[in-house]
Formats: structure tokens, C-alpha cells, sequence
């Protein structure tokens, strides 16, 4: 039988085939032959070396460990995507917890870079779990990448708003970036309008509801200082998402521990696209989050399916598995 058939593809259904996988792997896994090597033992060209390789990887004949700090705990990850219906999930084990979120931080940056592509749109939220990860180094190039904040701005330090977010997010991919000249909450309703109807916010907004790679942190009610201060959202309005099970919020959009998105006075003060479109049309949905106290808001997160993609570190991963 042929190695290669008409369209220039490895039939691998026959035994002399997959003989030649299991030796490509054992010389170039087990006796370190370079790929040249490998082909001129088995005389075939070296990118069909590439090709029996990845076949080996695929079947698991070859299992490769990578024993990096960000490159996660698979058997965890496959738990968390199994019970959340998730597409992807990244672990991080840390032996010094000082250096968690640094480690989760680095993981998640390495997985944006890896499903990132060409003249893709990212939508980015705020927070300082999420700017630990755009603090990372990117060796990257993307040029034609764009990037756009989901919210307006809220809080008091410059560094954790969403505009410093996509400006630093987008200078690490050698990308481009859109500010949002906005605040997160404003007075009412009616100031809420005029804002939406600017020409440029309504750009931006609309752009939000179909980025392709979305990325959001998750954040407590209960133990957020942003809105319980007083000062975007009033002790009454706070009282009524507790008594109408709110956990927590995505995006500043808030969820009860059913994962449903609750309908509140605060959400007719937002300066945001609909989240529900924004997870209807991005490839990645992509939540950033770890700790005790963000167990419910990212359980709510899970189960709702708001996000298609979880970075988290071991503990709280092991949260979630038994909440």
C-alpha cells in the first residue's frame, strides 16, 4: 500500500503505515534523531516526517509533557469541561501562592496568543485580574489586531479601567486599539441615551456585540469595594440585587447563582453592548478569574454558559468542581 494517496494526504488506516509512525517516534522521541535523519531511514521527505509525528501525538503513542508554570493541569481542565461544557480550560498549580496570579496571568496570555488570528476584534473588560494578564510579555506581531474596551470606564485607579486595558493589551500585540471615552454607570436612563447615541460610542458599541476573542474577569458582589462604595450604585439598588440572588457580575452585567442574567434599574445605566450578543458572536468567550470569594459569580458564569473558556488557578478550580 502507498504512503500517499491521490490528494496528497498519509493514509494511516494500514499496519505498515502506522509502523512507520511508531518507528518515526521512537527514533526522533527516544533516540533523539533529527527529522533529516528520521526521513532518510525511512525515505520518505521531512515534512512526511512532520506528518508521522503529529500522527504518533495523535493516536497516543507519543504523550508530551510540557513542565512550564503556565502549562496547566490537563486532567483538571478536562474535569472542568466535561461538567461546564466548556471549550477550553487552562489550571495553574502554583508552589509559591504569591506568584498565582502571575502564573494564571501568563497562562492566559499564552492562550489568547494561541487562538489569536489575523484581523481579529478583542473586547476586553476592567479589573486587575485582567491587567496582570496584559502586564505579561507578548512575543508576538499582530499589526492588524484590534482591540476595543466592553464597558465604559469605572473606579479610581488608571491602571485597571478598561481604555488603559486595551491601549496596554494592544501595544503588547503590536496591535491597534479603540478608546471608549465613557463611564461605566452613569445618572439615568436618559443621560444613558445621549451617550449611546453618539455616533462614535454607538460605533464601538455595536463592535463590542461581535468581537471575535472576548476576554472578562468575574467579579463578587459581596466583596467588590467599586460598587459598594456608594458611588456608581446606591445602597437601595445594591440591597435589591442581593435580595434577587445576584452573586456577582460579568462585565458589569449581574447574574444570580442560577447563571441568569438579572434585569435590574442598574443595567438601564450602562454604558455596554449586550453581553448576550457579545457571547453569541465571539469565537472565545474568555473568563479570567480565580479566588474563594469568586467561586459563586464564576460557578453562575459557568453554568449560564457566559463563558466558553476558563483561566484559574488550582484551588479554585477545585472549587468549582465541587460547588
Amino acid at each position: 500500500m502507498s504512503d500517499v494517496t491521490s490528494s496528497n494526504k498519509i493514509e494511516f488506516s494500514g499496519a505498515d503505515i502506522m509502523e512507520k509512525v511508531t518507528l518515526a517516534a521512537e527514533l526522533y522521541y527516544v533516540y533523539h534523531l533529527h527529522q533529516k535523519d528520521v526521513a532518510a531511514r525511512l525515505g520518505v521527505s521531512r515534512p512526511w516526517v512532520s506528518k508521522l509525528l503529529k500522527r504518533a501525538e495523535e493516536s497516543g503513542i507519543v504523550k508530551i509533557d510540557v513542565a512550564t508554570s503556565s502549562a496547566g493541569i490537563a486532567e483538571v481542565e478536562q474535569k472542568l469541561i466535561d461538567k461546564f461544557h466548556l471549550k477550553n480550560a487552562k489550571v495553574i498549580r502554583s508552589a509559591d501562592r504569591s506568584q498565582t496570579l502571575t502564573q494564571c496571568a501568563r497562562a492566559a496570555a499564552h492562550y489568547l496568543i494561541s487562538v489569536l488570528r489575523p484581523n481579529d476584534y478583542i473586547g476586553i473588560a476592567w479589573g486587575s485580574t485582567l491587567a496582570a494578564m496584559f502586564s505579561q510579555n507578548f512575543p508576538v506581531n499582530f499589526p492588524d489586531v484590534t482591540v476595543i474596551p466592553l464597558v465604559g470606564g469605572i473606579g479610581t485607579d488608571a491602571d485597571i479601567l478598561s481604555n488603559r486595558l486595551a491601549a496596554n493589551l494592544a501595544t503588547a500585540l503590536s496591535g491597534q486599539y479603540r478608546l471608549l471615552h465613557t463611564p461605566a454607570l452613569v445618572v439615568g436612563k436618559r443621560e444613558r441615551e445621549l451617550i449611546m447615541n453618539d455616533p462614535s460610542t454607538r460605533d464601538i458599541i455595536a463592535r463590542t456585540e461581535n468581537v471575535d476573542i472576548a476576554i472578562v474577569a468575574m467579579g463578587s458582589l459581596k466583596h467588590s469595594k467599586v460598587l459598594r462604595d456608594g458611588e456608581y450604585i446606591t445602597k437601595n439598588e445594591l440591597r435589591e440585587l442581593e435580595d434577587m440572588g445576584v452573586v456577582g457580575d460579568l462585565a458589569l452585567h449581574f447574574l444570580n447563582t442560577d447563571g441568569e442574567l438579572v434585569q435590574h434599574i442598574t443595567h438601564e445605566k450602562l454604558i455596554a453592548g449586550d453581553i448576550r450578543k457579545t457571547r453569541k458572536n465571539a469565537r472565545e468567550m474568555i473568563g479570567f478569574a480565580m479566588g474563594e470569594q469568586k467561586v459563586p459569580i464564576i460557578h453562575a458564569a459557568l453554568i449560564g454558559q457566559w463563558v466558553n473558556v476558563l483561566i484559574t488557578d488550582l484551588d479554585t478550580a477545585n472549587a468549582l468542581l465541587a460547588y
